[in-house]
């Protein structure tokens, strides 16, 4: 790599003991949440009130036993993690793996295109070697623990790792390739380029996204005409003003989950239904598998749920959400490219002076040298788009659907339970809806402040 030594003298001893702090730091915090949610699921032997009419007993302790192992497993991983991980840095795991590949390929090359192939080759097997404490673990252990156990013969998991590490090279093998050609030639702001080349991809998957990404899901068609479905929606979209063949329905074709969204801008705007949302998918019950039959909303409770997506619309949540997440990709890249120069950053994980590979720079800043900002922008960002959720139920509920969205959210909550309490602490820092029970406590305080100002 071609050298661009504009950092001040700075001692790699301390650059090391800075990531190290900083890894062990962050990899805490994450145990200290998933214990936080441990402890929630052990204190919550019964359903919550609010959800007691839907969930049975038995449906709500294998959900919190699935949340238990869940977390448990969590935190082995980020114990096992943060052990490796530092004993990587301080004994100079990096430069060995790399002067592994260069023994390797002595022989044929020197060249850092190919030795960063193998290099990248060896840190994969790496990798999933690491992995196999975890699986010990969990197989042997917690699964049993929990009651868990899918009985699978162990070649099977030697065959699946396998399999992992052939497939992973096929993808990283070509992108180890263009990272490398496309810095070597793009020159010290390599990284403004990525992230010009990252804003024109997101604006033309504004285009294409019904067009190449929505048929992996499914067909999309406009909502029809003259549907008892259409006249209910049109009355919430006249209300607001929004074009109603901009309403689409889209056939699944596997998936079950029940989902509606709102994206795009000016003529591409359109709020797409799931037909997992509609009751029966609005099908006779004759077409449907036993499991599907009685699963969805009914009409009016569909209306509410594209009332909340006209709230994204109505305040603007696309053009934020963009805005933010550009800005966020933008300071990003900055960011790392100033790290990505820093020679002293490869000297603290033990190469030698000059020695700067491209590949290693890329695994060291985005692993460990960039922690502090992506958590800062992690969570501000998950807060931002909770935000977000709760202004568009606002919205739902000054056009008089709070009632009908209550509904909506147990009943779409009833069709694919998950374990519903959750720390405040640890869903703040992970989930980027707010809970169901939060969600339904919101819709109950507008409902009171509605009636104390009235």
């Amino acid at each position: 790599m071609v050298s661009y030594d504009t950092w001040p003298k700075i001692d790699p001893r301390i650059l090391l003991y800075l990531m190290m702090v900083v890894l062990f730091l962050d990899h805490v915090w994450e145990i200290i949440l998933a214990k936080r949610q441990q402890l929630t699921c052990l204190n919550a032997v019964m359903v919550p009130e609010e959800l007691r009419d839907i969930i049975p007993p038995e449906i709500f302790h294998r959900a919190r036993v699935y949340e238990l192992h869940k977390m448990e497993l969590f935190i082995w991983k980020h114990i096992i993690d943060l052990i490796a991980s530092l004993l990587e840095l301080y004994f100079g795991f990096y430069p060995f793996v790399w002067g592994l590949a260069t023994i390797t390929l002595a022989p044929l090359t020197s060249k850092e295109l190919w030795i960063s192939l193998i290099f990248v080759l060896y840190l994969t097997i790496y990798i999933s070697l690491r992995c196999l404490p975890i699986l010990i673990y969990d197989k042997c252990i917690l699964e049993l623990r929990y009651g868990t156990h899918r009985r699978f013969p162990s070649y099977m998991y030697l065959l699946i790792g396998l399999l992992c590490i052939i497939l992973a090279q096929i993808v990283l093998a070509p992108l180890t390739l263009l990272i490398i050609v496309c810095v070597q030639v793009l020159g010290f702001f390599f990284f403004l380029y990525f992230w010009l080349l990252w804003a024109v991809f997101t604006l033309l998957l504004v285009f294409f996204l019904p067009y190449l990404c929505a048929p992996c899901i499914g067909a999309q068609r406009r909502l029809p005409s003259g549907s008892a479905l259409y006249t209910d929606i049109k009355v919430v979209c006249d209300q607001t003003g929004f074009p109603m063949d901009r309403v689409f329905i889209i056939q699944t074709k596997s998936m079950q989950y029940s989902n509606a969204y709102f994206y795009g801008s000016c003529c591409l705007k359109r709020i797409v239904v799931f037909d997992t949302l509609l009751l029966n998918k609005g099908l006779p019950a004759s077409q449907l598998q036993p499991f599907e039959v009685g699963r969805g909303l009914t009409n009016q409770q569909v209306v509410a749920v594209v009332a909340h997506e006209l709230g994204h619309w109505k305040n603007g949540h696309f053009y934020k959400a963009t805005f933010i997440m550009k800005l966020h990709f933008f300071l990003t890249m900055v960011f790392f490219g100033l790290l990505f120069h820093c020679p002293y950053l490869y000297e603290a994980v033990g190469f030698k002076p000059g020695l700067w590979p491209i590949i290693v720079g890329f695994l060291i800043v985005l692993r460990f040298a960039l922690t502090p900002y992506l958590t800062l922008a992690n969570i501000l960002m998950l807060w931002n788009l909770r935000r977000f959720e709760y202004a568009a139920d606002r919205f739902a509920h000054r056009l008089g659907y709070s009632l009908l969205l209550r509904s909506a959210l147990t009943k779409i909550y009833a069709d694919h339970m998950s374990f519903p309490v959750y720390d405040d602490c640890y869903a703040r820092w992970h989930h980027t809806h707010p809970t169901i029970l939060q969600r339904l406590a919101y819709q109950r305080k507008l409902d009171q402040d509605a009636y104390y100002a009235s």
